[in-house]
């Protein structure tokens, strides 16, 4: 079976959250492998101030399949160097992928040349200047190997498009159940009282809790949502502020350690490896956050943690439908549904849940006005799943099954590790 090599572009400013989850779809196949290429490989910061250590950079050549561009900010799109690496990457590869102002700096380099294309509204707008054809369409565009779109869902569906090509339509649908991609617009019914400035909102502090081995693209939807208010600030905190290693993906610059870190109003689990339940940094933290945080959001196997630092004793949750039953066995209740709230206690299946509940997040402190004008004008967020099968009930029993086959050899693993951890709270209380 082909191995299939995938870059992706981290030009300073770039959005996170929108690399990390192509990232995610691209990389559910074993043998796609990952390049974080930026101009240089010294770290680079993203617009959240997410760093991430790039493996490769625009001198290395490095012989690519699929080239992976997300948004990146005016100043990045004019860079000379970035043109030229565009020009020579998508001359050679087989299909390009690009989201809000990485389709623009494509037609500012000249690539996009009568390629019908879309990207975020304003981005959009922008493109016949540069020789393309704009498509003021809120979904993904394919034009030849080009596949454009806006923001959030409308990246995220490109992504499975290639990996459909890459991998073909069965294991791209098994894909698309696997992240559970099923989203739902919350907000469109919704008629605003008032016009939204998010500046003048209170801006949130956020805690990403990512020790080494989480599942970066877990925590990304809820980073970005929370994110959209100015002056937000973003802590990357992990046990110290060596690069942390993420699951299928990329190296992370902590910001502060567990012990440093300050109260903040939201806290962010992802999913975990099954070691981490029983992490006594870890849970010490997340226990300590709990009583003065807003919202804590945990999305997949991050739940777990949550349920073995006993705060989500009696209370309703949910995790990825692979883990489900487990949270019953940690004190929790399981609500059997891709989101569930319960008080500050907000939880998702795998990756793009992640999005939904820290907009009912948003909501909850700031308003459904606020939450409103965060899914419709910042992250446009516009679903039209490729496959429609990202909830067990959307993809049939039979492949269901298959799912909860793949991932049952963890749940011995979690469950154990989850009540060593359950046991060392306990002893502390």
């Amino acid at each position: 079976m082909k191995r299939y090599r995938v870059g992706y572009i981290a030009m300073p400013g770039f959005n996170e959250s929108e690399l990390g989850e192509m990232q995610a779809v691209l990389g559910c196949h074993p043998l796609n492998r990952s390049s974080i290429i930026a101009p240089s490989k010294t770290p680079v910061t993203g617009q959240h101030g997410m760093t991430l250590v790039p493996n490769a950079d625009f001198q290395d050549r490095t012989p690519l399949d699929v080239l992976v561009i997300p948004d990146i900010p005016e100043a990045a799109q004019d860079d000379p160097a970035l043109h030229a690496f565009l020009t020579d990457q998508c001359a050679r590869v087989s299909h390009v992928v690009a989201s809000s102002g990485g389709v623009v700096a494509l037609a500012k380099a000249d690539v996009l040349e009568s390629k019908a294309a879309t990207a975020d509204d304003h981005g959009t707008a922008l493109l016949a200047e540069y020789g393309a054809k704009p498509v003021f369409e809120r979904r993904a565009m394919v034009d030849g190997k080009f596949h454009t779109a806006g923001h959030s869902t409308g990246m995220i569906e490109a992504a499975f498009m290639v990996l459909e090509k890459l991998r073909g339509t069965r294991f791209a649908r098994f894909a698309e159940l696997t992240l559970e991609y099923d989203p739902h617009c919350q907000y469109t019914a919704h008629t605003p009282s008032r016009l939204v400035d998010l500046a003048d909102c209170d801006a949130p502090t956020i805690a990403m809790a990512l020790p080494s081995g989480c599942y970066l693209p877990d925590y990304l939807g809820a980073v970005e949502v929370l994110s959209a208010f100015p002056n937000s600030t973003l802590h990357v905190v992990s046990h110290d502020k060596t690069p942390v290693q993420c699951l299928l993906g990329p190296k992370v610059v902590p910001t502060t350690s567990f012990e440093d870190c300050p109260q903040v109003d939201f806290v962010i689990m992802g999913a975990t490896q099954p070691f981490l339940l029983k992490d006594k940094q870890l849970l010490d933290f997340i226990r300590r956050q709990e009583p003065n945080a807003k919202g804590m959001i945990s999305v997949c196997a991050g739940t777990l943690v949550y349920a073995t630092a006993g705060l989500l004793n009696g209370r309703t949750a949910t995790s990825n439908y692979h883990h489900t039953p487990l949270l019953d066995k940690l004190g929790a209740k399981s609500s059997g549904t891709e989101v569930a709230y319960d008080g500050k206690f907000y939880s998702a299946g795998p990756a793009i849940g992640s999005y939904e509940v820290a907009l009912r997040a948003v909501q909850d402190v700031y308003g459904k006005d606020v939450a409103h004008h965060i899914e419709q004008q910042v992250l446009q967020f516009a679903p039209n799943p490729v496959f429609n099968v990202g909830s067990p009930e959307k993809a049939g029993k039979l492949m269901a099954l298959f799912g909860k086959y793949l991932f049952s050899p963890s749940l011995p693993l979690y469950l154990a590790t989850g009540r060593k951890g359950a046991k060392y709270v306990a002893s502390k209380t």
